[in-house]
This record gives structure tokens, C-alpha cells and sequence, in this order.
């Protein structure tokens, strides 16, 4: 009878045994793992590495931190930092020097550019273009940061980048940046002018979180389960796409050439550029707006690595013709009197428009920055009135005639 017992109870315990210690053989890996890489494996977005929830402004780039970039194309992985500001590149000068014309560039993804190296970047190109046609030192300040539209901007340059002084504020609109106003303006606290005061980031509110959400917290090997199970339920139930402006599959719908009425979406996003040239002129700068065309607005290969069109809703082998997006945001512009540069038609026409973009990433690739650089800096050359007001330093009486 024992031994039967034996048999039977073997057998269990060993299983028991077994399921007791994979999982902590699997944590001990993925420590292991961390440590010997150097950073976090299961953080679900590379973004998370150095993005944090704000008070203020949703979220922020994690100030004084290096960044270790991997290019989705090449691969090359190459490393870039914040400063104090929480901002990408080297420490500005506080208070500006006076023989400086300071030029602070607000936008998204697509201008901060963490895919390409620093010397790449839209910022870095466009200060070297300035200098240049301008004879006089130019600092280009890149305070872009990923997932913000202007209504995050309006927000950034009052609260966190009014100290910089700037003599001139570039504010990139993104064709993202539509469903990106929608989703944070049910967040945003307005004013009695309906201007934007704060956006606190729910996570700062102390959310209640579900048991899994806990143990996450202390072990990796929960969070990889989660992972793969979250995975694994998204292969066998795919997301349908939907034109729906709170569907991430649907986040570009309006810029398709049959578009769905998103008309009060998009006069909202557009009307948080006025809040922008509000706060550029609390800080006696001037204001211009650029844009330029998202991939499949380009080209119909652009941007057509493995899933990265079917993650933005975009058939392969696509592109919008419409003009709406580019004719309503112009539109809007002219009515209240502020300036914009359209860099779409350079985009359509450059012979290499495919190059001009990353094919594992739906934004604009090393030659896109240059080509965007090269059309803002021609814009400013060739529009006197778009060039930032000189101004003589506090410490100098002397009156900086403008060129």
C-alpha cells in the first residue's frame, strides 16, 4: 500500500517541484539578462527607458539621462542624452548669451528624432543652415518630445522652456497630432479662456491596480507571462481597423482621400497653435508653424517594413493624394495672422522620396531631417518677416539692429 502511495505521490511531487522552481530559474535568467545588458528588458516600450508621467505636461523626457539608440534600419546603435531641462542635446546657457539667436523647436517623434544620431537631426542641421545664412551664432534647442501635439506644447514653452529665452519658436505640426489633442484634451485643465493650465498624467493619481499589476512590480517572470500572454491574445484576436479617432488604428484617418468628418477633432487641435503663439509671445518670441508629410502621404514604400503599416491602419502599397490636411492647416494659419512652412511639396518632389523615410519606422529617416532642415532654413531666409526680433542683452545697452 505505501509503495503504491509512493508511485502515485512521485510523480506529483516532482511536478510540484518543478513548477516551483522553473519559475524562479526564469527570473534568475532575466536578472541576469538585465544586468549583463545594462538596462531594462520587459519595459513593453523602449520609450518607457526615458520617458516619465509629468504634473504638468503628461509626460517628459527624463532630464540628465543617456540614451542608448538602436537605428531600426541599420541597427547601428548609438547614444545621445538630455539635459537638466529633460530636453535632447547639451545644457543651454542660462541667461542666453546676448550675441545668440536662440531658436527652440517643439514638435513630436518626427523632430525629435531618436532614430538618427544628434549630428542628423532636424535641430542640429537647421542651426548649422542658420549660422551659415545668418552670419551670427545660431542655437537650435530640440525640446521635442515623443507623443506631444500643440496643445502639450502651448503648455511645455509656458510652464518649462519660458527661461530659455527664445528668439524664435518652431512649432511642428505632425499628422498625428489630431488624434494626439484628442486623447489628452479629456485630460487637460482648461481655463475660463479655455487656454490649457495643466495635463496631469493618470498615472500620478494613484490608479487602483489589479493583483497581476502588483506582482509585475517585484518579479520579471510575471511580467514576461503577462507579456506573452498579451501577445499571444493579440495574434489570435487582431484589432480591426476602425476610422475611429480613439483607435490607434485610426489615429491617420483624416489624411486619407476619403476621410471621415473629423472637422471639431481637428478645428481643436488646430486652435492649440493659437495657445502656442500666445505663449511664444509671453516670452517675446516669434512663432512659426511647419509640417511635414507622414510616409504614406509620400509614397506608396515608404515605411513599408513588417508591420509597420498595419500597426498606423495603412494598406501596403498606399498613398494619399488628398490636400486637405496641408489646405486646412494653412487655412487656419493665415486666419490668425501666424506663418507657416509646408515642407510637403519638397517631400513629394524629391527624387529620392522613399529614402526619405525609415522603412521599419513610420517617420522621417537622416535625409528626411536634412530635407525638412534645408526647407524651414530657406523659408526663414527668404521671409524677413518670420526672423526672430534682435534684442540687446541686459547687460548691454546697446540696440542690435536687425538684419
Amino acid at each position: 500500500m505505501i509503495r503504491r502511495l509512493g508511485r502515485f505521490l512521485k510523480p506529483l511531487l516532482l511536478a510540484v517541484l518543478t513548477l516551483a522552481v522553473l519559475p524562479c530559474v526564469v527570473e534568475f535568467w532575466l536578472r541576469w539578462q538585465e544586468f549583463r545588458i545594462g538596462h531594462p528588458i520587459l519595459c513593453g516600450d523602449t520609450k518607457e527607458e526615458f520617458i516619465a508621467p509629468s504634473w504638468l505636461t503628461h509626460h517628459q523626457l527624463k532630464p540628465s539621462r543617456r540614451i542608448a539608440i538602436k537605428n531600426p534600419d541599420t541597427g547601428n546603435v548609438f547614444e545621445t542624452q538630455t539635459n537638466s531641462f529633460g530636453l535632447r542635446g547639451s545644457e543651454p546657457a542660462i541667461p542666453k548669451p546676448y550675441d545668440t539667436i536662440r531658436v527652440v523647436v517643439l514638435g513630436d517623434e518626427t523632430v525629435l528624432g531618436l532614430e538618427v544620431a544628434d549630428e542628423e537631426t532636424f535641430a542640429v542641421q537647421l542651426q548649422e543652415m542658420l549660422t551659415a545664412a545668418w552670419r551670427r551664432p545660431v542655437e537650435v534647442i530640440n525640446a521635442a518630445v515623443p507623443g506631444d501635439c500643440p496643445l502639450i506644447a502651448a503648455l511645455r514653452l509656458r510652464r518649462e522652456l519660458a527661461n530659455l529665452q527664445p528668439d524664435l519658436v518652431i512649432c511642428h505640426f505632425d499628422m498625428s497630432d489630431v488624434a494626439d489633442d484628442y486623447s489628452l484634451r479629456r485630460l487637460t485643465v482648461l481655463g475660463r479662456g479655455g487656454e490649457p493650465l495643466a495635463c496631469p498624467h493618470p498615472l500620478l493619481e494613484k490608479p487602483v491596480r489589479g493583483v497581476g499589476e502588483k506582482i509585475g512590480d517585484h518579479f520579471l517572470s510575471a511580467r514576461f507571462a503577462q507579456r506573452k500572454l498579451a501577445d499571444f491574445w493579440r495574434t489570435k484576436r487582431p484589432e480591426q481597423f476602425t476610422d475611429g479617432i480613439d483607435s490607434p488604428l485610426g489615429r491617420y484617418a483624416w489624411v486619407m482621400d476619403d476621410p471621415p468628418d473629423w472637422a471639431q477633432h481637428i478645428q481643436q487641435a488646430f486652435s492649440a497653435l493659437s495657445d502656442v503663439h500666445k505663449a511664444a509671445s509671453n516670452s517675446s518670441s516669434r512663432l512659426l508653424i511647419t509640417t511635414c508629410p507622414a510616409p504614406w502621404q509620400v509614397s506608396a514604400r515608404a515605411s513599408s517594413g513588417r508591420g509597420v503599416r498595419e500597426a498606423c491602419g495603412i494598406p501596403h502599397d498606399t498613398v494619399y493624394q488628398s490636400e486637405l490636411p496641408f489646405r486646412a492647416l494653412a487655412e487656419f494659419v493665415k486666419e490668425r495672422g501666424l506663418v507657416i512652412c509646408d515642407s510637403a511639396p519638397a517631400f513629394r518632389e524629391a527624387a529620392n522620396s522613399d529614402q526619405l523615410f525609415l522603412n521599419n519606422a513610420p517617420r522621417i529617416s537622416a535625409a528626411g531631417h536634412k530635407l525638412y532642415a534645408t526647407t524651414v532654413a530657406r523659408f526663414l531666409a527668404e521671409n524677413s518677416h518670420t526672423l526672430p526680433p534682435l534684442t540687446a542683452s541686459s547687460n548691454d545697452s546697446r540696440v542690435i539692429e536687425r538684419r
